[in-house]
Protein backbone atom coordinates (compact mmCIF):
# COMPACT_ATOMS: atom_id res chain seq x y z
CA UNK A 1 0.00 0.00 0.00
CA UNK A 2 1.14 3.69 -0.65
CA UNK A 3 2.08 6.34 2.29
CA UNK A 4 -0.90 8.28 2.58
CA UNK A 5 0.04 11.71 2.39
CA UNK A 6 -1.18 14.00 5.66
CA UNK A 7 -1.03 17.55 5.06
CA UNK A 8 -2.04 20.79 7.52
CA UNK A 9 -5.28 21.99 6.74
CA UNK A 10 -6.47 25.62 6.32
CA UNK A 11 -9.40 27.37 6.41
CA UNK A 12 -10.38 26.38 3.04
CA UNK A 13 -11.25 23.35 4.19
CA UNK A 14 -13.49 23.56 6.75
CA UNK A 15 -16.85 23.17 4.47
CA UNK A 16 -14.83 19.87 3.07
CA UNK A 17 -13.85 18.42 6.63
CA UNK A 18 -17.20 19.57 8.29
CA UNK A 19 -18.83 16.95 5.66
CA UNK A 20 -16.91 14.54 5.76
CA UNK A 21 -17.43 14.74 9.92
CA UNK A 22 -20.58 14.30 9.66
CA UNK A 23 -21.01 11.36 7.28
CA UNK A 24 -18.07 9.78 9.90
CA UNK A 25 -20.03 10.52 12.72
CA UNK A 26 -23.12 9.50 11.66
CA UNK A 27 -23.20 6.48 13.52
CA UNK A 28 -20.97 7.64 16.67
CA UNK A 29 -22.55 6.26 20.08
CA UNK A 30 -21.59 10.17 21.73
CA UNK A 31 -22.63 11.86 19.14
CA UNK A 32 -26.07 9.66 18.64
CA UNK A 33 -26.46 10.08 22.65
CA UNK A 34 -25.89 14.14 21.85
CA UNK A 35 -27.98 14.46 18.66
CA UNK A 36 -31.81 15.83 18.47
CA UNK A 37 -33.93 14.16 16.83
CA UNK A 38 -35.79 16.73 14.84
CA UNK A 39 -35.60 19.27 11.47
CA UNK A 40 -32.79 21.42 13.45
CA UNK A 41 -30.58 18.51 13.92
CA UNK A 42 -28.39 18.60 10.32
CA UNK A 43 -28.36 22.25 10.95
CA UNK A 44 -27.18 21.94 14.87
CA UNK A 45 -24.55 18.76 13.73
CA UNK A 46 -23.10 21.31 11.15
CA UNK A 47 -22.60 23.95 12.83
CA UNK A 48 -20.95 21.59 15.63
CA UNK A 49 -18.21 20.43 13.08
CA UNK A 50 -17.67 24.37 11.42
CA UNK A 51 -16.83 25.00 15.25
CA UNK A 52 -14.58 22.20 16.38
CA UNK A 53 -12.13 22.23 12.93
CA UNK A 54 -12.35 25.95 12.26
CA UNK A 55 -12.22 27.83 15.91
CA UNK A 56 -11.07 25.15 18.48
CA UNK A 57 -8.75 23.34 15.76
CA UNK A 58 -7.47 26.00 13.43
CA UNK A 59 -8.13 29.19 16.12
CA UNK A 60 -6.00 27.49 18.39
CA UNK A 61 -4.37 23.99 17.14
CA UNK A 62 -3.64 22.57 14.37
CA UNK A 63 -5.24 20.34 11.66
CA UNK A 64 -4.56 17.40 9.32
CA UNK A 65 -6.26 15.91 6.74
CA UNK A 66 -5.44 14.32 3.35
CA UNK A 67 -5.61 16.52 -0.41
CA UNK A 68 -8.87 14.77 -0.60
CA UNK A 69 -10.00 15.53 2.59
CA UNK A 70 -11.53 12.41 3.27
CA UNK A 71 -10.11 12.45 6.72
CA UNK A 72 -8.94 14.52 9.57
CA UNK A 73 -7.45 14.74 12.54
CA UNK A 74 -7.78 18.19 15.05
CA UNK A 75 -5.08 19.02 17.69
CA UNK A 76 -3.81 20.74 20.28
CA UNK A 77 -0.16 20.95 21.73
CA UNK A 78 1.11 21.60 24.95
CA UNK A 79 0.65 25.07 26.47
CA UNK A 80 -2.95 25.25 23.73
CA UNK A 81 -5.49 23.14 25.70
CA UNK A 82 -7.02 26.02 27.99
CA UNK A 83 -10.31 27.29 26.14
CA UNK A 84 -10.86 30.81 26.42
CA UNK A 85 -13.83 32.89 27.74
CA UNK A 86 -15.50 32.73 24.12
CA UNK A 87 -14.71 29.35 23.42
CA UNK A 88 -16.54 28.10 26.14
CA UNK A 89 -19.53 30.19 25.53
CA UNK A 90 -19.92 29.17 21.55
CA UNK A 91 -19.75 25.79 22.50
CA UNK A 92 -22.31 25.68 25.10
CA UNK A 93 -24.93 27.42 23.01
CA UNK A 94 -23.61 25.00 19.73
CA UNK A 95 -24.35 21.71 22.04
CA UNK A 96 -27.07 23.36 23.44
CA UNK A 97 -28.79 23.65 20.11
CA UNK A 98 -27.32 20.04 19.12
CA UNK A 99 -28.79 18.93 22.02
CA UNK A 100 -32.13 20.94 22.21
CA UNK A 101 -33.14 23.22 25.04
CA UNK A 102 -34.73 20.31 27.14
CA UNK A 103 -31.26 18.76 27.80
CA UNK A 104 -29.18 22.16 28.89
CA UNK A 105 -27.93 20.54 32.09
CA UNK A 106 -26.32 17.64 30.14
CA UNK A 107 -25.27 19.60 27.26
CA UNK A 108 -23.35 21.75 30.06
CA UNK A 109 -22.02 18.44 31.60
CA UNK A 110 -20.79 17.39 27.69
CA UNK A 111 -19.73 20.52 27.04
CA UNK A 112 -17.45 20.62 30.32
CA UNK A 113 -16.27 17.33 29.55
CA UNK A 114 -15.39 17.64 25.81
CA UNK A 115 -13.04 20.99 26.71
CA UNK A 116 -11.69 19.57 30.38
CA UNK A 117 -8.09 20.31 30.38
CA UNK A 118 -6.19 17.46 29.56
CA UNK A 119 -4.94 15.39 33.95
CA UNK A 120 -1.28 16.10 32.28
CA UNK A 121 -1.00 19.70 30.90
CA UNK A 122 2.06 18.53 28.98
CA UNK A 123 0.82 16.75 26.95
CA UNK A 124 -0.44 16.53 22.98
CA UNK A 125 -4.41 16.83 23.07
CA UNK A 126 -5.43 14.95 20.10
CA UNK A 127 -8.68 16.38 20.28
CA UNK A 128 -11.08 15.12 17.16
CA UNK A 129 -10.12 12.44 14.59
CA UNK A 130 -12.56 11.53 11.77
CA UNK A 131 -12.43 9.27 8.61
CA UNK A 132 -15.22 8.89 5.74
CA UNK A 133 -17.10 5.87 5.55
CA UNK A 134 -16.11 5.16 1.92
CA UNK A 135 -11.86 5.73 2.67
CA UNK A 136 -12.04 3.49 5.96
CA UNK A 137 -9.93 0.33 5.53
CA UNK A 138 -7.42 2.68 4.11
CA UNK A 139 -4.87 2.94 7.18
CA UNK A 140 -6.10 6.54 7.18
CA UNK A 141 -7.01 6.45 10.89
CA UNK A 142 -3.74 5.25 11.53
CA UNK A 143 -1.87 7.40 9.57
CA UNK A 144 -3.47 10.43 11.83
CA UNK A 145 -3.05 9.76 14.96
CA UNK A 146 0.67 8.40 13.84
CA UNK A 147 1.00 12.41 12.98
CA UNK A 148 0.06 13.27 16.02
CA UNK A 149 1.51 10.84 18.54
CA UNK A 150 5.00 11.18 16.18
CA UNK A 151 5.02 15.17 17.49
CA UNK A 152 4.45 14.24 21.23
CA UNK A 153 7.16 11.32 20.56
CA UNK A 154 9.75 13.62 19.52
CA UNK A 155 9.31 15.88 21.88
CA UNK A 156 9.19 13.43 24.97
CA UNK A 157 5.75 13.98 25.70
CA UNK A 158 2.45 11.98 26.15
CA UNK A 159 -0.76 11.52 24.18
CA UNK A 160 -4.06 12.82 25.51
CA UNK A 161 -7.98 12.03 23.72
CA UNK A 162 -11.74 11.45 24.44
CA UNK A 163 -12.84 8.31 22.59
CA UNK A 164 -16.39 8.66 21.92
CA UNK A 165 -17.26 5.16 21.23
CA UNK A 166 -16.44 1.64 22.21
CA UNK A 167 -14.93 0.88 18.91
CA UNK A 168 -12.73 4.31 18.91
CA UNK A 169 -11.32 3.25 22.66
CA UNK A 170 -10.05 -0.11 20.38
CA UNK A 171 -8.92 2.16 18.06
CA UNK A 172 -6.72 3.99 20.35
CA UNK A 173 -5.75 1.01 22.44
CA UNK A 174 -4.29 -0.46 19.33
CA UNK A 175 -2.02 2.43 18.92
CA UNK A 176 -1.07 2.36 22.69
CA UNK A 177 -3.38 3.87 24.45
CA UNK A 178 -4.83 2.88 27.95
CA UNK A 179 -8.25 4.36 29.15
CA UNK A 180 -8.03 6.59 32.36
CA UNK A 181 -11.37 6.86 33.26
CA UNK A 182 -15.25 6.84 31.77
CA UNK A 183 -18.00 9.34 31.86
CA UNK A 184 -20.36 8.55 34.08
CA UNK A 185 -23.60 9.59 31.80
CA UNK A 186 -22.15 10.04 28.53
CA UNK A 187 -20.29 7.75 25.94
CA UNK A 188 -16.61 9.60 26.85
CA UNK A 189 -13.58 7.47 27.42
CA UNK A 190 -10.75 9.35 28.57
CA UNK A 191 -7.44 7.59 27.19
CA UNK A 192 -3.36 8.54 27.30
CA UNK A 193 -0.80 7.66 25.33
CA UNK A 194 2.75 7.46 27.44
CA UNK A 195 5.56 9.22 24.70
CA UNK A 196 7.57 6.32 22.88
CA UNK A 197 10.92 5.97 22.25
Amino acid sequence: MSELKIIKADYSAVPELCAMFLDAYADNEAMQAALRQDEVADFAHDCYWRWAVGEWGLGGGEVYTTPERDGCVIMRAPGQHQPDVMQKMEILSIVTRMMGSNRIEIAKEVCEQMLAVPPLQDCYWLWGLGVSPKAGGKGLASALIKTVTDQADAAGKPTYVVASSEKVVKTFERRGFEVLSKSENFPYWFMLRPAQG
